[in-house]
């Protein structure tokens, strides 16, 4: 059987570094989460890896720019080819593919696993480790810092709204309220 997390790891790699975003630290940030998560909640970590990889393989470091905004759409569309190419199921394409869209919302969550997805995708930008990341990328970018410091918070609350799982809502909390006081 194929590994499609290391397979899905490696194009993550290349592409990110194609794309020259996002940062691999908040990809590695995001694949811990969804391994605590798929052992919570007892689900497929080889699917919620697999589509944590897969989730930016289309990015663009333009901050609110188009692909950034389309990118759980462009991704899937991109990651299909190549979870064929694999030889994955239909039926475990269909769950990677909606996971790798509904991590925005865009889409509906269809299984638990998707919801895992977004919840590991979103945390990674409420915790005191992701802002670091995010704040060092944007100054990697040419951002002012004052203006990362406002895109940090801005990013951290907007994924904190995204979250659904009761746990990573509570600890987001907690984690937010540190941020905040990180950055004041």
């Amino acid at each position: 059987m194929v590994d499609i997390v290391e397979l899905s790891r490696k194009l993550m790699k290349q592409q990110r570094d194609i794309n020259k975003a996002p940062a691999w630290r908040l990809t590695e940030l995001a694949i811990k989460k969804g391994e605590e998560l798929a052992k919570k909640y007892e689900e497929d970590e080889r699917l919620i890896l697999t589509s944590l990889y897969l989730a930016h393989t289309v990015f663009s470091p333009i901050w609110q720019g188009d692909i950034q905004k389309r990118h759980p759409k462009l991704s899937a569309e991109f990651s299909k080819q190549y979870l064929e190419k694999w030889e994955v199921t239909k039926q475990e394409q269909e769950i990677i593919l909606n996971a790798i869209e509904a991590h925005h919302n865009d889409v509906e969550v269809k299984t638990k696993i998707a919801e895992i997805v977004k919840n590991a995708e979103c945390f990674k930008f409420v915790t005191i480790e992701g802002s670091l990341i995010w704040l060092h990328e944007l100054g990697l970018r040419g951002v002012p810092y004052e203006e990362s410091k406002e895109k940090v918070i801005k990013k951290m609350q907007q994924k904190r709204d995204l979250l659904t799982l009761e746990n990573c809502i509570k600890e987001a909390e907690i984690n937010c309220k540190e941020i905040i006081k990180l950055f004041s």
